[in-house]
């Protein structure tokens, strides 16, 4: 169905007026007459009510004629094609109606067909007009639309390319709206610990709103701390958000930032995140250099833990970085000698070289991420070769072992890694001689906590050294077995004997706090509260008084 457009007939003689309005099969040519008006002035006021698409004007007419009126149209900027009639064969006439916008001139008299012929032109031009309008609209609407993926997509190309050679960066900034300015430009990269979202159990429509959230509370939380605009996109596994200004200037600000999108995060998305900075470079165009920097200081996890906040330090940089293998006598000397202990079921000595072993991995930076790798690598290749050996393979110890070397590249710390070869060995020791399993290990370990949960000396060092093992060994062994770390496990117990004393109602809360191992009430308190969600007294008066 085509829309008809709305003409406006002005004319001041009535006759004339009428026979333009019957004479003229006005349908056939896709308008209908909106519209009459006897001078310019009454013309006007239609016009400006609205409607009005098209224009069939006399020139002479009281008032308000019809040359004056389409000056008024050009002066107010209503788009409406006009034709305009008169009884003069002036030429002056002409150039000053087209030089208004006047799409056509007809002397009068005219046969209808002339003015009809008119106007089918101008229907036909109206309506290309107007799809090229709308067409462009379109484009202009698309083109806003896409503008924050452009804006993404370029700063992704500028965090992973260097500037490429006679790349205006600063013209880019300003036409893609791009917030930050083009000096002193400093990168965050934001990652989340433990598997990438992608990894998890989310559907898309759920990612994408986790996603989204995220990179919303960087921005906010960021801006609202460091007082500057902050550009925020999403980069593989992680986040990365791009500010301006001088670290001396601004380490305060953005580790009070940091610190506090941690726990925004960790509170209303339940993510943990480590996070490394990049010194400031000098210009957007030092933007790769910039990302290159923050993702080293990323790398500083591995070794200190999930969780940190790590600005960038270029002697710890050139330490991260991958070089020969070092021929330490001493550690090579332990890998064979830790598989002799257990191809000879010396489990216990075993233990103890593992430890010692790992002992050179935990030494600050002493061997780079990649080198740590292969060695834990061959260590497992030669766990492979003795069960071969012992033919201990068709127990499933080489499918276990194959599956522990596929994790060695994607465990995110040291401490996972020494787990990971804890794990290889505890398995061959549960599998060669069930009666001396680690786990015992950890039997034993409760046993002492329950024993002595109410002495102040309790910890992990002394059940440790009860047990002729060394704490890291124990605190590993306790969260592989239990899915706890030993002080929180020790904490749950004494919150659990807490609960049952604060039941019976005999006690008061400070002699209840010693009764179960915490001598400082305020402390006590605080634990209570962590585990249950109440504080001691709350939980009292609840447990006598229930409603």
């Amino acid at each position: 169905m085509r829309i008809l457009l709305n003409l406006l007939i002005v004319e001041d003689e009535i006759t004339t007026r009428e026979g333009l309005l019957t004479m003229i099969d006005w349908g056939a040519l896709d308008i209908q007459v909106c519209g009459q008006a006897s001078n310019g002035l009454e013309a006007l006021e239609i016009i400006k009510s609205g409607g009005v698409d098209l224009l069939l004007s006399d020139i002479r007419m009281p008032i308000m004629d019809g040359l004056q009126l389409l000056t008024e149209i050009h002066n107010k900027h209503f788009d409406i094609p006009s034709v305009l009639l008169s009884g003069y064969s002036d030429f002056e006439y002409a150039q000053r109606a087209l030089r208004l916008g006047a799409f056509d001139f007809i002397i009068k008299p005219c046969p209808p067909r002339e003015i009809a012929a008119v106007f089918e032109q101008v229907v036909m031009k109206t309506r290309d007009k107007r799809k090229q309008e709308h067409e462009l609209n379109g484009l202009h609407y698309q083109l806003k639309e896409n503008i924050p993926i452009v804006k993404s997509q370029t700063l992704l190309e500028w965090l992973h390319q260097p500037k490429r050679t006679n790349e205006n960066r600063s013209e880019q900034i300003r036409k893609l709206g791009i917030s930050i300015p083009d000096k002193h430009t400093i990168v965050i990269v934001i990652q989340p610990d433990g598997k990438p979202l992608e990894e998890l159990n989310y559907n898309r429509t759920d990612l994408q709103l986790i996603q989204f959230a995220t990179t919303n509370i960087v921005q906010e939380t960021l801006e609202q701390n460091i007082r500057q605009p902050v550009e925020v996109i999403k980069d593989q596994d992680g986040i990365v958000a791009i500010c301006s200004g001088t670290i001396e200037l601004l380490t305060d600000k953005l580790t009070t930032g940091l610190t506090q999108l941690q726990r925004n995060l960790e509170k209303y998305l339940k993510i943990t995140v480590s996070i490394g900075i990049s010194r400031s470079k000098a210009s957007i165009d030092n933007l790769a250099e910039a990302y290159h920097e923050a993702t080293s200081a990323l790398q500083l996890r591995f070794y200190r833990g999930l969780g940190g906040i790590y600005y960038y330090n270029q002697s710890e940089a050139a330490q991260l970085e991958q070089h020969p293998l070092q021929g330490d006598p001493d550690r090579i000397r332990l890998e064979p000698l830790l598989v002799d202990h257990l191809r000879s079921g010396l489990y216990a000595e075993a233990l103890n070289l593992t430890e010692q072993w790992l002992e050179y991995f935990h030494a600050e930076h002493a061997l780079s991420r990649t080198e740590i790798n292969l060695q834990t690598l061959s260590l497992l290749a030669r766990l492979m070769q003795l069960g071969n050996e012992q033919e201990s393979a068709e127990s499933g110890w080489s499918d276990s072992l194959v599956a522990m070397a596929d994790q060695v590249h994607r465990v995110e710390t040291l401490e996972e890694l020494s787990g990971l070869v804890y794990k290889a060995i505890q398995q061959w020791v549960e599998l060669r001689n069930p009666q001396k399993t680690p786990r015992r290990k950890v039997q034993q370990a409760v046993e002492r906590i329950a024993q002595n949960y109410n002495s102040a000396a309790l910890s992990l060092a002394s059940v440790a050294k009860e047990l002729f093992v060394s704490s890291t060994y124990l605190s590993t062994l306790f969260k592989q077995e239990l899915g706890i770390n030993f002080l929180d496990y020790i904490h749950q117990y004494r919150i659990e004997k807490a609960k049952a004393l604060l039941q019976t109602g005999a006690h008061k809360i400070q002699t209840i706090a010693r009764e179960v191992g915490y001598f400082d009430e305020a402390h006590f308190t605080r634990t209570f509260k962590k585990w249950t969600g109440l504080s001691p007294s709350q939980y009292k008066k609840e447990a006598h008084d229930p409603k």
